[in-house]
């Protein structure tokens, strides 16, 4: 993952991850591109027009999506 686009110069994701500590090949984004057609660049969804890929098993509705941003979102800032 030494060449992730998502890798900020301290070391720290500025993806799915925001924050923390890479975590190499047990992050979800790695093969992202190749899981789902609306992901483009890794991060930002086609479908609905938003950053934040959330895999094609989170997506099927606008509030399906949104659910899981929120909660990925309340997840983080537990442990910040």
């Amino acid at each position: 993952m030494k060449d992730c686009p998502r890798l900020g110069n301290d070391g720290r994701c500025k993806g799915l991850y925001y924050g923390f500590k890479c975590i190499e090949d047990k992050c979800q984004m790695k093969d992202r591109d190749a899981l789902c057609e609306y992901c483009v660049g890794g991060d930002y969804c086609v479908k609905y027009g938003r950053f934040g890929c959330v895999g094609i098993g989170n997506c099927g509705t606008k509030e399906e999506y949104l659910t899981f941003i929120r909660k990925a979102k309340e997840r983080a800032e537990v442990y910040q």
